[in-house]
């Protein structure tokens, strides 16, 4: 699975300049392994099939066979795009989600995304 999963991680978090730095991709693929252990089997098993969907039907919509892993990056991100804008955008919405919730977590993400801190809110909640 994390061929698969990193492939589609470099394309989803790739910028202007290119895929994450491979450190990062690392990173994450540990942590999502962490994550998914700690999410129980059912999470565990509708993220695979996600993620086995979108591997397998994100590169016809290219005219590209067989897997996601095996196109380029710019490619995988085509093939993202479109899937994610058609009929079949579903499996790969859950991906996206599992993936950003925590890739954002990283201290260098949140730097380049100007996070500064825990939240915050305006008012004092009352139970």
């Amino acid at each position: 699975m994390n061929r698969h999963l990193r492939a589609f991680a470099e394309a989803l978090f790739s910028t202007e300049a290119g895929p994450p730095p491979a450190a990062r991709i690392d990173w994450l693929m540990v942590e999502m392994d962490d994550y998914l252990l700690r999410a129980g089997p059912a999470a565990r098993f509708i993220f695979g099939l996600s993620l086995w969907v979108v591997t397998l039907l994100s590169p016809v919509f290219i005219r590209r066979l067989p897997t996601l892993a095996s196109l380029d990056v710019p490619e995988r991100i085509d093939a993202l795009t479109r899937m994610e804008e058609s009929f079949a955008s579903a499996p790969v919405l859950a991906v996206k989600a599992f993936l950003c919730v925590v890739y954002y977590e990283h201290p260098d993400v949140q730097r380049e995304v100007g996070h500064v801190g825990h939240a915050t809110f305006p008012m004092e909640l009352k139970s």
